[in-house]
Order: structure tokens, then C-alpha cells, then sequence
């Protein structure tokens, strides 16, 4: 974890819950009480019906590939000798996107369509990323 160097998301007010339970190795997501839909990435406010009544609930963790790069160099700090790395677009069971890495041997076998399931990155102490690997 010392040698993580890309940066490390923050909590706030409206995010802390997801966070908290990535610590855990838990995939939550918002979900309203309104209007029965879950949605991301979390707010305060539900962005289909405008209602406050904002719940967690736990995810499967499952999904497919939406949409996708090989990214093979990335200029950013913390990224620059990562190459090549898959960044995807993750259409949960749940309905939702994430935009997310899918981690990959090769990752050029990763393709639109492709089933993962969730797995977390422990950046530090405090922090686990949500990221996803193959399934079959």
C-alpha cells in the first residue's frame, strides 16, 4: 500500500457511505426510496425524481463490460509506467454504470459484452477502490 501512487479519492458528506463500505470490501449503491431506482455515482438528491429519501442497499457486484479502452500510456501522475490497462464502463445487475478499471492478464481479451464481478483495491489503510475482474 506504501507504493500506491495514483490518486486516492476523498469522502464527503454525500459519498462517505460508498466509501466506508468499500473499506469493507462492500459494493453499496444509492438507491431511492421514491421512485424505486438505484442510481450513480451517490448524491444528496436522486437524479430521476428529485427526492431526498436516499438508502443504501448491497450490490451484487456483478455486471458486464458497457463500454471500454486499452489505455496504453497515460501522462497523469501515478499512471504514467501503469500501461496497458483496461478502463471500462460497468453496466451493474442493478442498472447502473461505473466507470472503472477491469482487471485483466491480457487486456485485450476484454471486450464489450464481457461479464466481471467486483474485487477492491486497497489503496491505503483507509481507502479501497471498486474495480473488477472476469468472471466466467
Amino acid at each position: 500500500m506504501a507504493d500506491y501512487l495514483k490518486p486516492v479519492p476523498t469522502a464527503d458528506v454525500e459519498t462517505k457511505p460508498y466509501w466506508d463500505a468499500c473499506k469493507r470490501h462492500e459494493l453499496v449503491l444509492p438507491w431511492c426510496a421514491g421512485c424505486k431506482n438505484y442510481f450513480f455515482p451517490p448524491q444528496a438528491i436522486c437524479p430521476h425524481c428529485l427526492k431526498a429519501d436516499i438508502e443504501w442497499r448491497k450490490a451484487s457486484g456483478k455486471g458486464v463490460v458497457y463500454s471500454m479502452s486499452v489505455v496504453h500510456q497515460n501522462k497523469s501522475p501515478g499512471f504514467r509506467e501503469q500501461g496497458p490497462y483496461v478502463l471500462a464502463y460497468v453496466r451493474l445487475d442493478e442498472g447502473v454504470q461505473m466507470l472503472t478499471n477491469v482487471l485483466a492478464a491480457d487486456p485485450y481479451t476484454v471486450k464489450v459484452g464481457t461479464p466481471v464481478a467486483v474485487t477492491f483495491e486497497d489503496a491505503t489503510p483507509e481507502v479501497s477502490i471498486p474495480k473488477f475482474t472476469v468472471r466466467s
